[in-house]
């Protein structure tokens, strides 16, 4: 009898224990909870960090996205991120319905902006991902997955092209962790800091 009991209570705290440290790392951001792992090619990944992208207009924040970045361990250095070979994977929940052409002005601008990585063909590459997404439902979601030297991109969960290439990798991921990041603070919060 006492040997039951002994097993009831350690199946109960080992539960508990479960329970909680699940709960723990858990996050939720303006409604969205990023799965704590995806995955890419055969792999999991789990979530390095996750953040909110905000734009000022007039001194008033708005929040546009909510940016969840996936790796295959921690990456915690811009420099570590640059450097891995993936797979990874990036999923960006928007927090409001966006038209075509807000969609295409938005991806416009970030790569106007931050993108600190360039190449030959960079413009004609930059072009065909951009053109790949269409407008957006509050709560849609764009993602992009880095598999081998391939660059996969889905809108709304549709597969709408690759982009080949390690060097267009490179400059999409300069728009988040290069000298000039879309924002500081969602660098630091997909960095897991």
């Amino acid at each position: 009898m006492r040997f039951h009991r002994f097993s009831v209570i350690r199946w109960l705290l080992i539960f508990l224990f479960t329970l909680t440290f699940s709960s723990v790392h858990a996050i939720e951001i303006q409604g969205v909870t990023p799965a704590p792992q995806v995955q890419v090619s055969g792999q999991t990944l789990r979530l390095n960090g996750a953040g909110l992208r905000t734009f000022t207009l007039l001194m008033i924040p708005i929040k546009i996205y909510v940016a969840a970045f996936y790796t295959p361990g921690p990456l915690r250095t811009a420099e570590a991120v640059m450097n891995s070979g993936g797979p990874m994977q990036f999923d960006f929940t928007f927090l409001r319905a966006v038209g075509q052409a807000d969609v295409t002005k938005a991806w416009s601008s970030q790569f106007a902006q931050s993108a600190s990585y360039a190449y030959p063909g960079y413009a004609t590459d930059r072009d065909a991902f951009i053109a790949m997404f269409g407008p957006l439902q509050s709560m849609g979601m764009e993602r992009v997955q880095f598999v081998g030297t391939n660059m996969l991109v889905y809108d709304s969960g549709t597969l709408k092209g690759t982009i080949m290439g390690r060097d267009f990798q490179k400059a999409f991921l300069s728009l988040w962790f290069g000298s000039n990041p879309v924002a500081p603070d969602l660098k630091a919060a997909l960095l897991g800091n």
